[in-house]
């Protein structure tokens, strides 16, 4: 991959009015049953042969199930096969134990459909509205997207668009996430040296030569605390009412809405610290940082040309003796 390129994610929230809604909601729910499908066949496969199905028969057993729906209005072609690739993906990573713990490509149950994968060449941006495939113009609200984006090939409709999925959250509203395809980051000179992060259960701290980081990005947040002892309030009261009821699902969305701003209260703050440090240093030293934080000063420091030096802190209480355990394990069974 060309250093110069940089591939941004960006998401909007669509307003699909009623019919748009159902084809959605049609298409997702299909694309669930082709993902179930997919893995009974190659289930079956396995217990007949030994072996399962590579990628190109499940393209054409994608494409069968394509063509033998009785409605094909609302399900775009590349939807459909890329259901296929997810789910030859995942016996792929698993067959190479990429992530050891992760196991067999389970059955989605009702409410887990996957996302809907959108051919970039047919999705068109306007200031209000974006046009999808087999729904046509579809009203979106959401933040500007990358300016620095790369012209790219003719064909796409949208400059730099690499790729589109619609899915739902969890507070049942349509997304649409995209990844565009920019140029490099202009940098800019640091103004402090180093810059330290370290993080110590929940709690980082974070000092730019040696002068602790505004506490408004690492320290503790009211508003955020407040949240979350709101939601706890609703998980006990939804606990004493009666399943299927309609007070339940009324605090279930509540929950959902809560929860959802807790999320992006976190990801801001994250996205707003790792900005910073990246911008500030010249060299970043990161101990004990792990998930998210650790993934986004990773990526910032490439962009930026920053040295990102990473020292693990201690093991999480109760993996310690787990890990030694394995490798007990492992030298009892190389003797």
């Amino acid at each position: 991959m060309d250093s110069k390129l940089r591939y941004v994610g960006w998401q909007c929230r669509l307003y699909p009015n009623r019919l748009q809604a159902q084809a959605l909601a049609e298409c997702r729910e299909g694309l669930r049953e082709l993902s179930n499908a997919l893995l009974g066949a190659t289930y079956q496969r396995y217990s007949e042969t030994g072996r399962h199905m590579t990628s190109k028969a499940f393209r054409a057993f994608a494409q069968d199930w394509y063509y033998r729906l009785e409605d094909r209005t609302h399900f775009p072609a590349s939807a459909v096969y890329q259901a296929a690739a997810d789910v030859h993906n995942a016996f792929r990573n698993w067959h190479r134990k990429i992530r050891p713990g992760q196991g067999l490509p389970r059955f989605k149950p009702e409410g887990r459909a996957p996302g809907i994968y959108l051919s970039n060449a047919g999705v068109r941006f306007d200031t209000t509205r974006v046009r999808l495939p087999k729904l046509g113009w579809v009203r979106w609200r959401g933040g500007g997207m990358p300016a620095s984006r790369l012209p790219g090939p003719k064909r796409r409709a949208t400059r730099g668009l690499v790729s589109v999925r619609a899915w739902r959250d969890a507070g049942e509203r349509w997304m649409l996430s995209c990844v565009f395809e920019c140029g490099p980051v202009e940098s800019t000179a640091p103004a402090a040296a180093a810059g330290d992060v370290r993080q110590d259960g929940g709690i980082i701290v974070a000092a730019l030569d040696g002068a602790p980081l505004d506490t408004s990005l690492v320290g503790p947040d009211e508003r955020m605390a407040d949240e979350r002892r709101r939601l706890r309030r609703l998980q006990r009261r939804m606990d004493r009412c009666k399943d299927g009821s309609k007070r339940k699902a009324r605090l279930l969305e509540r929950f959902r809405t809560v929860a959802r701003r807790i999320r992006n209260r976190e990801r801001d703050r994250h996205h707003k610290l790792t900005t910073t440090m990246v911008r500030s240093a010249g060299v970043i030293v990161a101990e004990g940082i792990r998930g998210e934080v650790l993934r986004q000063l990773k990526y910032k420091s490439e962009w930026h040309g920053r040295e990102l030096q990473v020292r693990r802190g201690p093991p999480e209480p109760g993996r310690e003796g787990a890990s030694n355990a394995r490798g007990d394990r492992r030298q009892a069974a190389g003797r």
